[in-house]
């Protein structure tokens, strides 16, 4: 049975019960006292920064000792309400279930191992260009759902990502890329890319868009992250749930809440609030909590998602031993082991070892004309793409342009079986998405 039969009153009891529930608010500094100096010194020069806060050099008491790759990973940390999602006999009712999928993402990527940790929220590494992750789940209903990830682009950074449960028969693929600065004394970031979610047995696909985050309480050293803006998801069958991601107002109020609704609309673009939008649901919560989903045509109120009542899979990640020169852990094992015995001196010289050798190789690729291009993905531009794909992006464009106008595709997607037009026909611009991507200028290192 999904998590949203179950009743309301049993979620509230869990969710006011107490001390389990994730914290708004990290409790412990992540600036180690002996680093104080540093950090001030650190803040200074972010504050005075005007670019992308992605190039400055990051001190390394800073950084969590695992790649932003490992992020994408959370797309599948709940493989079974992703599974879930094809069980449903109706498309609104699969629309509901991909709207409590796209929640349980985003806490596992943006809250779930600061609360379990109780720590603030630190930089993650910037992948190399080509790096790769890969993870799998199991499941005993389900059975296993497998995750890859490769940074395709390095100025500006891209990652790419592809997730699959082939027996359920869901799959996706996508990227995402940031971009950061200061604003007040909160860092921004701007996220843009898409993640296109497909299902077998209904030939029916999801366009998704991405929230935009807030590094929140910086200057007191206990950073925690809140979501803001608005995203959506639009499906091929002409449904549309729309998010709005809340911070805490100044004063007063609360952390991480949102809220939404679901509809039928048979326009070619959004519109906000159009007369045209046929309402099926609504929703509203805590997305690092819990939420409620009420049907609009009964009054009924279930769960949407629940944090407790709702844990995550364990990952499956092979030894580091096991791994090739490219996967992450492996990229990063003497930095992340440095971090970790609070070696800090150390783990500075490991990354900037790693990041020298990078340069070496742009250098070398450059002089002798190589252009590179990744190994697991392939660029796809919408005017090539299949027009229901094309149609639905264009939906979404009007209200959120972060999505561009093409994708990220992985090479062997279950979708691409079967048809003449490979890669190589599909690509249009060859790796320079610049048109369709705004932060995508070119994949080439």
């Amino acid at each position: 049975m999904t998590s949203d039969a179950r009743s309301v009153k049993s979620n509230r009891s869990a969710s006011s019960s107490g001390a389990t529930t994730p914290a708004s608010e990290p409790a412990g500094n992540i600036v180690p006292a002996s680093r104080s100096g540093d950090f001030m010194s650190f803040l200074k020069d972010v504050l005075s920064f005007t670019g992308d806060l992605s190039s400055l050099t990051c001190p390394s008491f800073l950084l969590n000792g695992i790649s932003l790759l490992e992020y994408g990973a959370h797309w599948s940390d709940y493989p079974h309400i992703l599974a879930e999602i094809t069980t449903a006999a109706t498309p609104e009712e699969r629309m509901k279930l991909v709207a409590r999928w796209f929640v349980s993402t985003l806490y596992g990527s943006y809250n779930k191992r600061v609360a379990e940790s109780n720590s603030g929220e630190k930089k993650p590494f910037n992948p190399i260009l080509g790096e790769q992750f890969l993870a799998s789940w199991d499941d005993s209903e389900y059975g296993e759902t497998t995750f890859v990830c490769e940074q395709v682009s390095h100025h500006p950074p891209v990652s790419a990502i592809y997730f699959e449960n082939a027996r359920a028969g869901i799959y996706g693929s996508g990227h995402f890329s940031q971009k950061s600065k200061f604003k007040g004394t909160t860092m921004k970031v701007v996220q843009e890319g898409r993640v296109t979610l497909r299902m077998k047995n209904t030939d029916e696909f999801y366009c998704l868009s991405l929230p935009d985050l807030n590094i929140c309480s910086i200057l007191s050293g206990k950073p925690f992250l809140e979501m803001s803006s608005t995203t959506f998801i639009r499906s091929s069958k002409g449904y549309t749930a729309e998010f709005h991601w809340f911070t805490k107002p100044w004063l007063y109020g609360e952390y991480h809440k949102f809220d939404g609704k679901i509809f039928r609309d048979a326009a070619a673009k959004f519109v906000l609030d159009s007369s045209s939008q046929e309402q099926l649901f609504t929703f509203k919560g805590k997305w690092v909590a819990d939420s409620l989903v009420t049907d609009l045509a009964t009054g009924e109120e279930k769960v949407l998602f629940d944090v407790q009542a709702q844990p995550a899979a364990d990952i499956i990640i092979k030894p580091i031993a096991e791994q090739s020169e490219l996967e992450s852990r492996r990229v990063w094992q003497k930095v992340s082991e440095a971090l970790g015995s609070g070696n800090y001196d150390v783990a500075s010289r490991e990354k900037t070892a790693i990041e020298e050798q990078q340069r070496a190789i742009r250098k070398a690729r450059a002089d002798s004309g190589e252009k590179w291009r990744p190994s697991m993905f392939f660029w796809v531009d919408d005017a090539a793409d299949e027009e229901a794909v094309k149609t639905s992006y264009a939906y979404l464009y009007s209200a959120k342009d972060s999505v561009g106008t093409g994708s990220w595709v992985y090479s062997n997607s279950p979708h691409l079986v079967g048809k003449s037009a490979g890669p190589s026909a599909y690509t249009s611009g060859a790796q320079t998405p610049s048109d369709a991507f705004s932060t995508a200028q070119s994949s080439v290192a």
